[in-house]
């Protein structure tokens, strides 16, 4: 009995009948007594008359001696009642009065009470205009009540009167939830909960409405349209609530939205796990002028909140301090925006800057999206970005930007945000944007900058040298502040002397613009580093990545990471570098530039070979870790070349941290793999299998396209060498990764020519995954033949190798086909054998076996057998966040329901996962969306039903799954 608290006697009526003395259950005794209870207790009170409580109780069947009989049930009760009387007949609840009886209890606690007290509460905030949020808890807690259907089991008129009272005040303030739920857009399941309840309750205009909002925000409009057509002969005579909504739909009426959002195939409620991300770098302590530039952008931002979205743009050359400015100027503006800041560094003026849904991914995930429900198309992932944000105040800062392209997916829809980016263009497309150019800094300002670092003492003691030396910066705030933290760290440098030092190296490198006055102070700083210090400078610009972990700038480095931390905060110090992050560490892109010019004319190619094969070497044995922490993989599948590593790597504790590692470091794994790419003397192997353990790893749809690129690079590369083991796993991970976005015939290419390269034993292993996902390729063009007989010989290679986990999922996927040929007896054993050989490799191997053996037992005959063990896998996924699975499940799941009938339950099952399979599979869509027809149709929703199997096609087609196509076809002209 949730939220009643309190001691003496508790009594519950939502649900079986119940009562309490503090933590002791009263034995209540048989159903008739317990109705006379019940009858008492809804009294409140008041007597009851003898005649009054056989008619409730026992209708027109009573006993031979009605009268008796009451007063055995109540001389019974209070037999119950004694642990709470004892012996004193003034504590007795149950009392005698007249001709009838009475239950005294001053102080007592009945659910029921408290139920109608909440429902009370609820009506007033709503009246007095509280937030909708507010309301809808007050009801939830009222509906955290409830523990089953009231007064279940009792007999009699009056328990059904009351059972029947109180289901339709639930059913009514369930609706009002629903409601609610729609004006805040933030509930996953909420399309299920309301085709649940529609299906349950039919003809009930308030949840017809209610099913028809949340279909049209989850994007389902042809749905919506149809729940209306569907319902409208049910619905009471003069209602036109649906009707009135049937044609806002058909309007596209923005106000059935929630705010800010937008309808479409992202649910805004993806966003219930909401935490809000304070992004915003460490501001410079001695930061100088750009007053008038900073108070601009700050009431501009501080505007934010009226009726679009505030976007100011800042632009200026590289060195002139842009990045510096918007980072002040958010975290003046950051107590405006309560529901956090986001921060990118676009890298704009990179070689390859991040695709722009790249950074959305990103930008999800520290939202608190699951990485499993993040879209794999730009456009879906700023859908649900936007939607994300909807009715948030949230800062974003776009560091960096290549031009209007490059930030227009990243900017939010919600009113109450605003957006600050820089760039060194300016961005006249961004429509709507405030323009700012930054130019250098006034002279003053910059002397003020110098002066702020070195000391107003050595500035006054040489004014005519501090004066030539930031002119000699081009009155850049970088260059000033690079020399001018090289005099701080040598006090025994005069200002005179570094004027001099910068006038040669200006002589030197006849600068005459901007960018090249800046590199005549990285000049003059890295000429006073010592050896080690100039080496650390130049090694850590080799990778092509934002920044480098110290772990990995310490292989880099050949060094601990103890001194290697040492050598970098020292040039960290010297503004030479900067850290965002703890332990993380990277360069302005001029200074990068700079230190990679200085890496290829001292340490030549001999030096960039040693290191990039130092920083791959640990990259890969650091990955194998992560792969064996996270997926408990076979020994076999950690190196499907048996490249050799020297470093051991760095150890990885679990699951969690291995996907934490290989989701941070991806950009420099990517960089280490470009880097071997352009090394001849180094062999690709290891580069193959890193990119190979990025895909095992990060089993994330936005990460998939990604690895693809990097595979197809790695396959040009070793097919120009010559390197056929290295080829031929970058087409089977190129086509895997093809095959997990639906890429079906560019992914059997690839595979097949993997297949064909795989002629030594040096390469079996990658001939049996290949084989593997060649039959997973064939089962779902429904060559089910074929499909068993690739998977049946991946099988024997994972055997006959000792790869158990393995051997057990190509078991799974042989007895699938298998029993789609007919060969039942032989699938079912294959896939019992594969579940077990599954369940002592981790949890989601054993749930991924659950699964495959599900699958088979339905085609074997054994559907409630089936049925459990996709129910306890999709239960299983759900809870270690494997959201393809849990949406594979779920489907499996319904279709068994409606191949027995039980189209609620079907319509159910599929409702609940639908969300999930929108986001990550679009061939699970469109089988949800065909068992979600099927039960439809059997529930008498013909027009609802046909929607989902149109919806169904279109999908099928799409992806040319034919067979599939064909079979929704003949169920839409039946």
């Amino acid at each position: 009995m949730a939220d009643m608290g309190g001691s003496g006697l508790r009594f519950g009526l939502l649900g079986p009948l119940r009562a309490w003395y503090g933590e002791q259950e009263l034995e209540l005794g048989r159903p008739q007594q317990r109705a006379v209870l019940a009858a008492l207790l809804t009294a409140g009170g008041r007597t009851v008359a003898v005649p009054v409580l056989v008619e409730g109780v026992w209708g027109g069947a009573a006993p031979a001696d009605p009268r008796k009989a009451v007063q055995l049930a109540v001389s019974r009760l209070r037999t119950a009642f004694r642990p709470y009387a004892g012996d004193d007949p003034q504590r007795m609840p149950l009392v005698r009065v007249g001709d009838g009886y009475a239950l005294r209890l001053p102080g007592a606690e009945v659910d029921t009470t408290a139920w109608e007290a909440l429902l009370r509460e609820a009506g007033r905030l709503r009246e007095a205009g509280a937030p909708p949020g507010e309301v809808r808890e007050v009801l939830r807690r009222a509906q955290r009540l409830w523990v089953g259907e009231p007064l279940a089991g009792l007999p009699g008129p009056h328990a059904e009167a009351v059972r029947a009272e109180l289901t339709e005040q639930r059913i009514s303030a369930k609706e009002a939830e629903l409601e609610l739920d729609t004006d805040l857009g933030d509930r996953t399941d909420l399309t299920a909960a309301a085709a649940a309840l529609a299906l349950e309750r039919p003809g009930r205009p308030r949840l017809t409405a209610v099913l028809m909002r949340a279909l049209y925000q989850a994007g389902r409009k042809a749905e919506a349209l149809a729940v209306y057509d569907d319902a409208r002969a049910s619905l009471p005579p003069g209602e036109d609530g649906p009707a009135a909504l049937h044609l806002r739909i058909l309007r596209d009426d923005a106000s059935l939205l929630p705010a800010g959002a937008t309808a479409g195939p992202v649910e805004p409620a993806a966003t219930d796990g909401w935490q809000a991300p304070d992004q915003l770098p460490l501001g410079l302590p001695d930061f100088t002028g750009r007053t008038e530039e900073a108070e601009s952008l700050t009431d501009r931002l501080r505007t934010a909140g009226g009726r679009a979205v505030v976007v100011s743009a800042l632009d200026g050359m590289g060195g002139v301090g842009k990045t510096t400015l918007a980072v002040h100027v958010a975290r003046r503006v950051r107590d405006r925006f309560p529901d956090g800041q986001l921060f990118a560094d676009l890298r704009g003026a990179d070689r390859t800057p991040p695709e722009p849904g790249t950074v959305l991914a990103g930008f999800l995930r520290d939202l608190g999206v699951d990485p499993g429900e993040i879209p794999p198309d730009t456009g879906e992932r700023s859908a649900l970005y936007r939607s994300a944000l909807a009715g948030r105040r949230v800062l974003v800062v776009l560091d960096n930007a290549a031009g209007p392209g490059h930030v227009e997916p990243l900017l939010p829809g919600s009113p109450g945000c605003a957006v600050l980016i820089t760039s060194r263009h300016r961005l006249t497309g961004l429509a709507g944007a405030h323009q700012l150019r930054l130019d250098t800094l006034p002279p003053e300002q910059a002397l003020e900058l110098l002066t702020r670092i070195v000391g107003a003492d050595r500035v006054a003691a040489e004014p005519g040298a501090a004066e030539e030396v930031v002119r000699a910066c081009g009155l850049l705030p970088l260059a000033v502040r690079i020399v001018a933290s090289r005099l701080a760290a040598d006090p025994a440098l005069t200002l005179a002397a570094l004027a001099e030092g910068l006038r040669h190296e200006h002589r030197l490198a006849e600068l005459s613009d901007g960018e090249r006055t800046v590199e005549a102070s990285f000049a003059l700083s890295y000429r006073r580093l010592d050896a080690e210090l100039a080496r650390a400078f130049r090694l850590l610009a080799l990778p092509d990545a934002p920044d480098v972990p110290l772990p990995c700038a310490a292989a880099l480095l050949d060094r601990t990471e103890a001194e290697t931390g040492d050598l970098l905060e020292a040039l960290v110090d010297l503004n030479l570098l900067h850290s965002p992050g703890f332990g993380r560490y990277g360069f302005h892109d001029l200074v990068r530039a700079y230190a990679r010019a200085r890496l290829d004319a001292e340490d030549g190619a001999a030096g960039r070979t040693a290191a990039t094969d130092r920083l791959l070497d640990f990259c890969l044995a650091t990955a194998r870790n992560a792969d064996l922490a996270a997926r408990k993989a076979d020994p076999t599948e950690l190196s499907l070349l048996d490249a050799s590593v020297a470093h051991p790597g760095r150890p990885v504790a679990d699951g969690a941290e291995a996907v934490r590692w290989m989701r941070e470091q991806a950009e420099v794994h990517a960089a280490a793999i470009a880097l071997s790419c352009a090394e001849p003397a180094l062999p690709l192997d290891r580069a193959a299998e890193l990119a190979d353990r990025m895909g095992s790893v990060l089993a994330e749809r936005t990460r998939t396209t990604v690895i693809a690129d990097l595979a197809e690079r790695l396959a040009g590369e070793a097919e120009a060498r010559g390197e056929h083991g290295p080829l031929a796993l970058a087409c089977y991970l190129r086509g895997a990764m093809l095959w997990h976005v639906n890429r079906y015939a560019e992914s059997e290419r690839e595979i097949r020519r993997a297949v064909e390269l795989c002629t030594s034993p040096a390469t079996e292993r990658v001939l049996a995954k290949s084989l593997l996902t060649l039959g997973g390729n064939a089962r779902v063009h429904g060559r089910y033949a074929e499909a068993a007989e690739h998977a049946g010989r991946a099988a024997e290679l994972f055997r006959r190798l000792g790869a158990e986990r393995s051997e057990g999922s190509a078991l799974g996927e042989f007895a699938f086909s298998a029993a789609q040929t007919g060969r039942l007896d032989e699938a079912r054993a294959a896939a019992e054998r594969g579940a077990h050989l599954m369940s002592g490799s981790g949890p989601v191997s054993a749930a991924t076996g659950r699964y495959y053996l599900a699958r088979v037992l339905r085609l074997c005959g054994d559907p409630e057998a089936a049925l459990a063990h996709a129910v306890g896998a999709r239960e299983e996924f759900a809870a270690l966040q494997v959201t393809v699975f849990a949406a594979a499940s779920g489907d499996l799941a319904a279709r068994i329901h409606a191949e027995a009938g039980r189209w609620l339950l079907a319509v159910d099952a599929a409702e609940a996962v639908l969300p999930l399979a929108r986001r990550t599979s679009a061939a699970l869509e469109a089988a949800l969306l065909r068992t979600l027809g099927t039960a439809l149709t059997g529930l008498g929703r013909p027009r609802q039903a046909r929607a989902c199997l149109t919806d169904s096609l279109e999908l099928y087609e799409r992806l040319g799954l034919q067979e599939e196509s064909a079979q929704v076809r003949a169920l839409l002209a039946q």
